[in-house]
């Protein structure tokens, strides 16, 4: 019997369990994969933005110097709109913080977490383990596959973290809401003559925003979104056309894109589930909510989901909670979903106001974008959203466990 099983072992399942393990409660990952496997790195790495709420919770696990030593800052934000005059630009020193967030390679965090997860004796990670059932009794009984064998887990409480296409969401009878955006994005890292090292990007464009993450020396994150065939178009051109179609879309402001790497195209929806929970069932990160990347919340939200959790949980072991349990789930969702709502709000809103080719509607958001960056308590509030610092604090969130 464990206290905690989380299914999927991705970056939010692995927070998950270094969060809420403590030495009176077991905790089990099954995750379908090889954590192991060689990934790909340099110009065709994954990247990952972390706002200053998820640094926090990253400190408070006493990882945060194996993991800044590997991510690049972003002290100073730069947003415009392609062709038009107004610019906000985001401040760090404003908010008397060393960065607004950090910029790292997905497997580059995927390995201090890890490694992390591989210290601790109280948490068992079982790879290539496949989810096959999931059933509710007095405890949750997850079914599996691992070597070909059939095998059960019997836990006190399960989190669902397996992704937004979540086949545990699905073997426990939970629908959702998607939302096509009629977009994709379009995923690249290059290198630039004119880097800044600590500066990011947000260019807005008749098709969508393009953002540009600064991910240490030449190299930048391009995050682009397209409409699904230019989005296609443009993962099919060579290197040249590739770096030229990008540099007419971007401009100058980091000189010329030297070099790019492989590109990869998504289609973005967004998903949210019907509920959060089943019993002692707990959604989590996408299985919960997947978000359009205009915003970059959806791993910082689920941060920010699980230190919520931490805080109802405590320090109690769940053994002495079984009573308890069906209860503090649905406190816990009664306390996420407004944060939850508002930030799936401010990522539509952002999408309707940016993503959107009429003529009357450019001007206003160029008009929107000076105006916010001559009003510093608007301003503050679209930077504190974005760092995910408007939650009202807890522990974690402020760096404590």
């Amino acid at each position: 019997m464990r206290d905690i099983a989380i299914i999927g072992g991705g970056l939010v399942g692995l927070c998950a369990a270094l969060v809420l393990q403590h030495p009176g409660r077991r905790v089990s990952i099954l995750e379908a994969g090889n954590l192991e496997q060689a990934r790909s790195d340099g110009l065709n790495a994954r990247s990952i933005a972390l706002a200053a709420s998820s640094v926090q919770v990253l400190r408070a696990l006493g990882i945060w110097s194996q993991v800044k030593a590997q991510a690049a800052p972003i002290r100073h934000i730069h947003v415009s709109s392609r062709g038009r005059w107004g610019v906000t630009r985001l401040r760090a020193e404003d908010y008397r913080l060393d960065a607004l967030g950090y910029v790292i390679e997905s497997q580059a965090l995927g390995r201090c977490l890890l490694d992390a997860v591989e210290d601790q004796d109280n948490i068992k990670l079982e790879q290539n383990a496949e989810f096959e059932s999931i059933d509710q009794g007095a405890t949750v009984t997850i079914g599996y596959r691992k070597n070909k064998r059939k095998q059960t887990l019997q836990a006190r409480l399960a989190l669902i973290a397996d992704g937004a296409h979540s086949p545990a969401r699905t073997a426990l009878g939970i629908g959702y809401e998607s939302i096509d955006y009629g977009q994709a994005v379009v995923i690249s890292n290059v290198e630039v003559s004119k880097p800044k090292f600590d500066t990011a990007y947000e260019r807005f464009t008749p098709q969508g925003p393009l953002a540009m993450l600064p991910l240490g020396g030449k190299r930048y994150a391009c995050v682009w979104t397209l409409a699904p065939q230019q989005a296609n178009l443009v993962c099919n051109q060579d290197d040249a056309e590739f770096s030229a179609a990008l540099q007419d879309c971007f401009g100058f402001r980091l000189g010329l894109i030297e070099r790019a790497g492989e590109r990869f195209s998504i289609p973005i929806q967004r998903t949210r589930a019907a509920a959060l929970h089943s019993g002692r069932c707990l959604l989590i990160g996408n299985a919960a909510n997947a978000l359009h990347p205009v915003a970059g919340q959806s791993f910082n939200l689920s941060l920010r989901d699980i230190a919520c959790l931490h805080e109802l949980l405590c320090e109690q072991p769940l053994a002495g909670l079984d009573d308890e349990l069906s209860q503090l789930v649905t406190d816990y969702v009664k306390l996420r979903d407004n944060e939850q709502r508002r930030i799936i709000r401010y990522g539509d809103g952002l999408v309707t106001m940016f993503s959107n080719q009429l003529p009357l509607l450019d001007l206003v958001r160029a008009a929107g974008l000076g105006l916010l960056d001559l009003v510093p308590p608007l301003k503050s509030q679209v930077a504190l959203t974005g760092m995910g610092m408007t939650f009202g604090g807890n522990r974690l969130l402020r760096g404590h466990l």
